[in-house]
């Protein structure tokens, strides 16, 4: 409940407030890219010899697609709130 003088919080503010602690977006492809920059041409023996960082970045890009799935689904709860800036409908 908020405090008498305190504004009401809308959907909006949740949104804003779940957005400002999230972690920086740190891309899951970087390893990948910086092991195999140096492989030309790119061969099956190098993609083998790597395929370690290849197994953890398709972990690490699983993790980052349940995270942006539940955010969608959490935003997706949120109800709408007409925007003064916009015509109905828009």
């Amino acid at each position: 409940m908020n405090e008498p003088n305190e504004p009401e919080k809308t959907g909006l503010d949740a949104l804003l407030a779940a957005l400002a602690v999230l972690p920086e977006y740190d891309a899951p492809l970087v390893p990948i890219f910086a092991v195999l920059e140096g492989e030309r041409p790119l061969t099956l023996r190098a993609i083998r010899r790597h395929s370690a960082v290849l197994q953890a970045c398709t972990a690490d890009v699983r993790e980052q697609t349940f995270a942006v799935n539940r955010m969608i689904v959490s935003c997706q709860q949120i109800p709408p709130i007409p925007l003064p800036c916009l015509p109905l409908g828009f």
